[in-house]
């Protein structure tokens, strides 16, 4: 099992060791740890350097769009280990702020670029701002791929990044119970077009709400989509695994 998308390096944990030991011993054996600031970066690729289960992003979030420096992201790409997978995660955050929309479109086209420049696929974030997102996207293609982490939006939109040649990816939100939206998407996208999550620390699943969230937990998610599906949890496991490996190119 592959948990495509946490934050390791969230300073929530501080006891990483215990977090890795808990998802290896339930069968979970590559994890992503995503980026959302240039020190998150750095520090995503010094555990990715130091755990062999652990693969990385590098990217500057919209929230963080004010420490934006492309030249800095560079620098981090051109010396990244192999273990670096994708661009992210990146994108648009109209809920927490509406007032620097031109920065946040700016700082989102200049880390697709950096990601087709290295043939890297692309992680974004998108809260809030579906129509920018999307024109984005149509006027400035991730020609390596891109995923909609954290997919929260409707089927219809939902239907329109598929067929731009991009996934979805689904996390604990897809467990609660007024998720109405996000449990239709995951009943009705084609096998091939999406995969799954934690966002650990955050946004823990059912029956974990209201905790610190971990890697481990993508095994509650996978139950909740199999059973969403009408498949076994172990069919629904192979199935977005090897969608993700397709994605990220794991070395």
């Amino acid at each position: 099992m592959i948990d495509t998308h946490c934050h390791l390096n969230d300073e929530q944990y501080t006891d990483i060791d215990e977090i890795v030991n808990n998802y290896l011993s339930v069968g979970v054996d590559k994890v992503v740890c995503a980026s959302s600031s240039f020190s998150a970066s750095v520090k995503a690729g010094e555990l990715a350097r130091k755990y062999p289960s652990v693969y990385y992003t590098i990217g500057v979030h919209p929230d963080e769009v004010e420490e934006f420096d492309i030249n800095k992201l560079e620098t981090l790409v051109k010396n990244a280990s192999n273990k670096l997978t994708a661009i992210g995660e990146i994108g648009l955050d109209y809920f927490h702020n509406k007032e620097n929309k031109a920065e946040q479109k700016q700082a989102f086209i200049s880390q697709i670029e950096l990601a087709n420049k290295y043939k890297l696929p692309i992680v974004i974030h998108c809260r809030e701002a579906y129509g920018d997102t999307l024109e984005i996207l149509k006027q400035h293609p991730a020609k390596y791929g891109a995923v909609m982490h954290c997919y929260s939006g409707s089927l219809e939109f939902a239907r329109e990044i598929i067929s731009l040649g991009y996934k979805l990816s689904f996390t604990g939100n897809v467990t609660f119970k007024n998720a109405k939206n996000v449990k239709e998407v995951a009943q009705n996208i084609p096998d091939d077009s999406f995969f799954l999550e934690t966002d650990s620390p955050y946004l823990a699943p059912e029956p974990h709400r209201g905790t610190r969230n971990e890697p481990k937990n993508v095994l509650d998610v996978a139950a909740c989509v199999a059973d969403l599906r009408g498949v076994s949890k172990q069919k629904l496991i192979e199935l977005t695994d090897k969608n993700a490996i397709a994605f990220y190119k794991f070395k």
